[in-house]
């Protein structure tokens, strides 16, 4: 039986030297539709992360449809990989439809528990370096660290949460303020208070929140530089002077001369 359907049976028994044959006996058998399962061929991470994803593989069952996938909770899909957008549950579902011969396959389940991402913190700063006293602008940025994500190596450009907190930003042992974050992960001080002359080591320190982990950033040396000593440049006016006196004393001296001559 290759197909769902109706079956058409014929039996029929020959005769012999002392029976004639058997008339035919027909009988219709009703093939009803062939079941199927699918199974999934690839296994979640282990830890998956916020901001990292799963490239999910099934083996299909024999029918003519395709096995579709989706995904539901604190990720997305995307193709057939996942997201994992946010700390919480996410579940995958793979389906396949029936056909004419095949009954659609039970749909099975993988479901994971996503923990916090890796955050990474930033730090620009305008101008650098800086005169002492003037006003100097810090712009801290917190996001998913890409370096320590599976995201950047997939090609993905789907972003995860954004974080969400506070920045402390330090000089050495200093606080010059804490801030929090704005909707992009940016946070932005103005400073007027590095007056010392060299190398400042400036840390910013982030909060944390319910996805990404508290983290510090490495030392951003900001240089303060002493303010040039300027050499005076006479005026117009002064160099006049000058030469009129140089030349009243050279007038006197030849005066002078001619009279001791005399």
């Amino acid at each position: 039986m290759v197909s769902a359907g109706t079956c058409n049976l014929s039996v029929r028994q020959a005769g012999d030297n002392n029976y004639d044959a058997a008339p035919s006996v027909a009988k219709s058998v009703l093939v009803g539709l062939g079941t199927q399962t699918i199974q999934f061929t690839s296994s979640p991470p282990t830890t998956p992360k916020v901001g990292t994803t799963y490239a999910v593989t099934t083996k299909p069952g024999p029918s003519t449809q395709s096995v579709t996938l989706s995904a539901m909770g604190s990720c997305t899909l995307q193709d057939s990989t996942v997201n994992f957008d946010a700390v919480g549950t996410c579940t995958i579902t793979a389906n396949q439809d029936g056909d004419a011969n095949y009954a659609a396959a039970v749909a099975i389940m993988q479901t994971v528990q996503i923990v916090q991402g890796d955050s990474g913190v930033s730090i620009t700063a305008t101008p650098n370096p800086s005169l002492p006293g003037q006003e100097v602008t810090f712009t801290i940025t917190v996001a998913l660290d890409l370096t320590k994500s599976l995201k950047a190596q997939s090609g993905l450009t789907k972003a995860a949460a954004v974080p969400t907190g506070t920045v402390t930003l330090t000089d050495d042992t200093t606080t010059l303020g804490t801030t929090t974050l704005d909707a992009s992960g940016n946070a932005t001080f103005m400073v007027r208070t590095l007056t010392l002359v060299g190398a400042h080591s400036i840390v910013a320190s982030y909060s944390g929140d319910a996805n990404f982990p508290a983290f510090q950033s490495a030392a951003f040396i900001q240089t303060v530089s002493a303010v040039p000593v300027a050499t005076p440049v006479p005026l117009v006016g002064e160099l006049w002077e000058k030469l009129l006196l140089s030349l009243m004393l050279v007038s006197v001296s030849a005066l002078l001369l001619r009279m001791r001559r005399a």
